[in-house]
């Protein structure tokens, strides 16, 4: 008996507070949810749903009492296939999740000015949606907002913007020119990816740039970038195939890997003086890269920071650099390379394959170069190593024909150590090579039939080829045709 008057007890409460909180209505387009305290609407649904044209009202009359429509609930009018126009009244304060997402058709909205914030989906994969009027008090675009809207042509950035969240307009076709107003301060990860962006001008208040942010813009030509940004992402402006120019900001408390990897027409870059390290793959794959200079302070270049700048054929190495990670300059076409005094270790196939590098100095203080390092470089014909006690080499450090033909240039009373340590022993010439026909007179036991072995005009031993090389055998200069 207790447990029955309880029962009908809180059934009466519940009664009483959705009477006093309000509840349904419908009219001949849309069904809403009213709050009898609080005095609003909001907009849950359409029956209209094969209409191509709606027009929310501004308030709505349930038992003689007007209630202001200010909201436009989650997903309420997601998925019409034909709509290609709304109007929303100036009443409306708040839309809310995937509002209109899915709306193939929608050709233009004009969203009210009290609106402040565009939420998650709203606008998400409204294919057709060209012209889009932001509110002027907005703060903030949400996830996913504009993703995949494909034919945006005309778009306003209200003065008030503070924040483009993640995914906003990822895929959306929009302006060639993109200005983000002063206000804004953070863009979030891929938010403006693949746009079709050809110029972006970012503020001077930008504190955080997220990862891919502004990757695979193919068609972006130009960068003005902020004085300072607290964090700009890993991949943040990834192959962004036409971007020439690049200087970047002044002051960068984080920069992320892979910032400019596969922009293959980059060709200047003017780098932050903020930044001591290289990252990992920042120019990775940046083919048309000819000219960067690295500021001194410089101490680290990362795994593939330049690896495969085909145009790339000289370089500054900063003064202060004391480790080159692996493949840093992995096919890359420096002709020359004079590495600093200080620096440490050289990682595995960091100068692999620079087909036109001829000459190369090695400071006293690297003690480690990693496992074909220097491989691959047909030209290379004169290695100084400073050291006195021979680096560790790793396996394949330097190609066979470089060890066959090339010059290692050592401290004097380093000659025998090398000659006897892993790797270095493999080169041919320490410290002198044959200078003339005389130095390559042939042993006097040396059989008939032994193949004859020429050499070119440097000493170094050719298998054949044309012009003027050097047979021993007969002491003697013979042309080869």
């Amino acid at each position: 008996m207790k447990l029955t008057k309880q029962l009908f007890f809180t059934a009466a409460l519940l009664t009483i507070s959705t009477a006093v909180r309000g509840g349904d209505f419908s009219d001949a387009n849309f069904n809403y949810k009213y709050n009898k305290t609080q005095k609003f609407a909001r907009v849950e649904s359409t029956n209209k749903k094969t209409a191509t044209s709606l027009t929310i009202p501004s308030k709505i009359t349930v038992d003689g009492v007007s209630y202001p429509v200010t909201q436009i609930g989650d997903y309420a009018l997601a998925d019409l296939q034909k709509l290609k126009s709304v109007t929303i009244p100036s009443s409306v304060t708040e839309i809310r999740s995937g509002a209109f997402n899915n709306c193939h058709a929608l050709h233009s909205i004009t969203i009210p000015s009290k609106v402040t914030k565009i939420p998650e989906d709203c606008f998400a994969m409204c294919l057709d949606l060209t012209e889009v009027s932001l509110p002027k008090n907005l703060v903030e675009i949400e996830s996913g907002a504009f993703i995949y809207c494909e034919k945006i042509d005309i778009i306003n950035w209200p003065s008030t913007l503070a924040k483009v969240g993640d995914y906003a307009f990822y895929a959306a076709k929009l302006p060639q020119y993109v200005a983000l107003p002063a206000a804004c301060v953070e863009v979030g990860t891929e938010a403006f990816r693949a746009t079709e962006i050809v110029t972006l001008i970012l503020p001077s208040s930008m504190t955080s740039i997220g990862k891919r942010a502004f990757s695979d813009n193919f068609r972006l030509t130009g960068i003005s970038m902020p004085v300072s940004v607290g964090t700009i992402g890993d991949f943040a402006f990834f192959g962004n195939t036409e971007l020439r120019e690049v200087t970047m900001p002044q002051t960068i408390g984080h920069l992320g890997e892979s910032t400019f990897e596969r922009c293959d027409k980059l060709n200047y870059v003017i780098w932050s003086p903020s930044q001591s390290v290289v990252p990992r793959r920042t120019f990775f794959q940046c083919y048309g890269l000819e000219w960067i200079t690295l500021p001194d302070h410089v101490t680290s270049i990362g795994e593939l920071a330049f690896s495969e700048c085909y145009k790339l054929q000289e370089f500054h190495f900063p003064a202060q650099l004391k480790t080159i990670g692996d493949y840093a300059f992995n096919d890359s076409n420096l002709r020359e390379i004079v590495l600093p005094a200080g620096l440490t270790k050289i990682g595995v196939s960091a100068f692999n394959a620079n087909q036109q590098l001829e000459k190369l100095t090695i400071p006293a203080s690297v003690t480690e170069i990693g496992a074909n390092a220097f491989n691959n470089n047909p030209r290379l014909d004169i290695i100084t190593v400073e050291r006195i006690t021979p680096p560790a080499l790793g396996a394949d450090g330097f190609h066979q024909t470089t060890y066959d033909s090339a010059l290692l240039q050592v401290p004097e009373q380093s000659v025998a150590a090398y000659k006897q340590a892993p790797e270095w022993r493999n080169f041919k010439y320490i410290n002198s090579r044959p200078a003339g026909i005389e130095d390559f007179m042939p042993d006097e036991d040396d059989e008939d039939n032994t193949p004859t072995e020429y050499y070119d005009l440097l000493g170094r031993k050719v298998s054949s080829g044309s012009g003027p090389l050097i047979n021993p055998r007969k002491h003697r200069l013979e042309i080869h045709r």
